[in-house]
């Protein structure tokens, strides 16, 4: 036993010095595996690598070599695409070469801040398809006027639309297993489970690992994206009735946009299905487009299968140093590493205006109390910290000196920068980012202001066990 325990450690202890990670999170790895045997390298597989599964991981880039290319060149016929600006031309650039998507002219956006407004947009648009309807979501509230979606999605089906619905397995497991997903596979609907878990799995693969973007996409011209999953402001009131309801943020793009968010879509319903996709079926030709007509957007997907990982993060740190006078972040989970609080620090010390708006209550108290340690450091830098109350502020936003914006699924945490698969859309518009803005102070004005001097007054015991549930930010 005691051969088989330091074969195991010294395996293990190799198998983290030559993955590259962080040098904290290997040195941490290493004293778990010396310091608890067994059970140190058990935890370890468990949860120590982001790996997807060998089988599945060959099989997603077999299926998806080559679709970036034939998308881009697809675009390059018939738009005429443009970062939309040379003072930000620096993100583009870098998320172009990241990604492989570049910045696409010549859309047009409207900002919702309703999910009861964001529902019935959908079921419009859905109504009005031709070709395919693509969902994609990590939560389906069963019930509610979620359920007007599905109903949406069963008239187009009975039209002769291709349906196809992907739902995380873990996050939409209620649904999965509804009556309401069942009507939907009668009626033609195609539903899916993604990243599904299982004991079995669990061996090959991390079992945490879970598709967390949002994205709604109709005949390759309008798509949605955001923060909203299928489900309206009721969403877990009546669970939680102390945090209120769910408030969201999300984005309808008309134009190249939406094949950019497509592609994402049938990149992700491969992983799961195997199916092989006619890109230029499901991306057909728009009109060509001036680059200065419309709204420049870039669409940024990651997660643990892309060639990319960590990509969301390096975006959003581009925004943070791209800021000169204001920037305004809101996001749910707050567990940021330390590039992003050294980002943030920074830009409050050369003088930008920085405002961090997160909920006064959170759903996961153990999250809450992660991203409660984070906020001293930033407040002695001069970062304003708000608080929201009038329900759980579930939306993920950033605007650059009222010129620049963010809108996705991707909360300011490791989880989403490394674990999860997350999609956001850089907005190169100034009136889309003014608009958005203006949601962001209205939320400001519905929050509280988190002082210093009282933020230090909160008691020891507080502090140490915020303290204590910031040891376990990487995997918040």
């Amino acid at each position: 036993m005691i051969a088989l325990d330091w074969a195991i450690r010294v395996a293990l202890s190799l198998r983290i010095v030559m993955v590259r990670r962080a040098t904290q999170a290997s040195i941490a790895w290493l004293a778990v595996v010396f310091f608890a045997p067994f059970i140190g390298g058990f935890v370890y597989l468990l949860i120590g690598e982001n790996r997807l599964g060998v089988g599945r991981a060959r099989r997603y880039a077999e299926l998806t070599r080559g679709m970036d290319e034939q998308a881009v060149a697809l675009w390059r016929r018939g738009i005429d695409w443009t970062a939309g600006g040379r003072r930000y031309d620096h993100v583009a650039r870098l998320c172009t070469a990241e990604t492989h998507v570049p910045a696409l002219g010549g859309n047009t956006l409207t900002i919702l801040s309703s999910s009861e407004r964001v529902l019935a947009s959908m079921c419009e648009d859905i109504d009005k398809a031709t070709r395919h309807c693509h969902v994609l979501t990590y939560i389906w509230q069963v019930g509610g006027h979620a359920d007007d979606v599905a109903a949406a999605l069963i008239r187009a089906a009975g039209r002769g639309v291709v349906c196809r619905v992907l739902v995380d397995a873990h996050g939409g497991k209620a649904f999965v297993r509804s009556d309401r997903a069942s009507k939907m596979r009668e009626a033609g609907v195609e539903v899916v489970a993604a990243l599904p878990v299982g004991a079995l799995r669990m061996l090959f693969s991390r079992m945490d690992l879970r598709n967390h973007r949002k994205i709604v996409e109709i005949d390759g011209r309008v798509a949605y994206v955001g923060s909203q999953n299928i489900n309206d402001e009721r969403f877990r009131v009546a669970r939680n009735p102390r945090i209120g309801p769910w408030i969201d943020a999300t984005v309808r793009v008309e134009g190249p946009g939406a094949q950019a968010l497509g592609l994402v879509f049938l990149k992700d319903w491969q992983l799961d299905t195997a199916e092989g996709a006619d890109i230029e079926a499901f991306l057909p030709e728009l009109e060509a487009a001036a680059g200065d007509d419309g709204a420049a957007v870039q669409v940024v997907a990651t997660g643990p299968g892309s060639a990319t990982p960590g990509m969301m993060q390096r975006a959003v740190l581009e925004l943070i140093y791209a800021a000169r006078e204001e920037l305004i972040l809101t996001t749910p989970y707050f567990v940021p590493g330390d590039a992003m609080t050294t980002a943030l620090e920074s830009a409050a010390q050369r003088g930008v205006e920085v405002s961090l708006i997160v909920p006064r209550r959170l759903d996961t108290p153990l999250v809450w109390r992660a991203s409660n340690a984070h906020l001293e450091p930033l407040l002695e830098a001069g970062v304003r910290v708000y608080r929201h109350g009038r329900g759980l502020l579930h939306a993920k936003t950033i605007t650059v000196d009222r010129d620049l914006a963010l809108v996705g699924s991707a909360n300011l945490d490791m989880r989403s920068f490394w674990l999860n698969f997350e999609v956001a859309m850089i907005i190169y518009d100034t009136d889309t980012a003014s608009q958005l803005r203006v949601l962001q102070r209205q939320y400001i004005e519905e929050s509280e202001p988190v002082y210093i001097e009282a933020w230090r007054r909160r008691g020891f015991v507080n502090r140490l066990i915020d303290n204590g549930a910031r040891l376990l930010s990487p995997l918040l």
